[in-house]
């Protein structure tokens, strides 16, 4: 994460928490070490940001301090709320818990009287929701960012085990599943992985050369990935495209 996104992310949480924050739990969300964090917030301090605390005590953000607020209509708050709810039923946790943080930074900047995310009339049934993945799914969408390798452990339809090292190019969610699309090498060619599947996933320290956007409109001109939903129910075609599923 970029130094100013960080910086960001540390107004954010301070002026939706309910007591001071300590190094300790910000370095933790953050995912970086405490040095990082003091670093971060003495920068906020330099350039004038309300933050006080210190070392072992914890942080606050002085009251008074905001950033210009955010005007919704009802409606736009209506289908922000459905969104972020369905997230849940994908089976990525961490999602779901970046879902969670962006609706109490919608709700700390909505101006009165301006109906809170949070509390709604919407709700969304957790019904056949996907099981959560056994693996990162953060990390593996940051690889995708990232056009970095993945070093994939995969069970396959016929619960044969293989490693694959593998390109990330998209996750493609489904109402049945969550794929990870990809350039496998084992098998030199486009491949998709069930997330359900994956056993073990690590992000390898290798680039693959700013191709992915290439990959990317390449795998979409010859993988039709949503021909299963637009002939779902039509009479006398497969249940899924073959070309897709693994």
């Amino acid at each position: 994460m970029a130094r100013s996104a960080r910086m960001f992310e540390i107004i954010q949480m301070l002026r939706t928490a309910q007591a001071p924050l300590t190094a300790e739990e910000i370095a933790r969300r953050l995912e970086v070490n405490k040095r990082t964090v003091y670093r971060d917030i003495a920068a906020l301090q330099a350039t004038r940001v309300p933050v006080e605390g210190a070392a072992g005590i914890g942080y606050v953000l002085r009251n008074g301090f905001d950033l210009p607020p955010l005007m919704f209509t009802p409606e736009e708050i209506e289908a922000i709320t459905v969104g972020l709810s369905l997230i849940a039923r994908t089976g990525d946790r961490s999602l779901e818990a970046a879902g969670a943080n962006a609706i109490a930074k919608i709700d700390a900047v909505l101006p009165p009287p301006r109906p809170s995310v949070a509390q709604t009339h919407l709700f969304v049934s957790p019904w056949h929701a996907i099981p959560a993945a056994k693996v990162s799914m953060r990390l593996i969408r940051q690889a995708i960012r990232e056009e970095r390798k993945l070093k994939l452990r995969y069970r396959d339809q016929a619960d044969s085990l293989t490693e694959r090292i593998v390109c990330p190019l998209a996750i493609v969610y489904y109402i049945e599943g969550v794929l990870l699309a990809g350039f496998c090498e084992l098998r030199n060619g486009f491949r998709h992985f069930r997330q359900d599947r994956i056993e073990a996933c690590d992000v390898l320290d290798i680039d693959f050369g700013d191709t992915g956007a290439g990959l990317r409109k390449q795998w979409r001109e010859t993988h039709d990935i949503f021909y299963y939903e637009r002939q779902r129910g039509a009479p006398g075609k497969p249940e899924h495209d073959k070309s897709v599923m693994i």
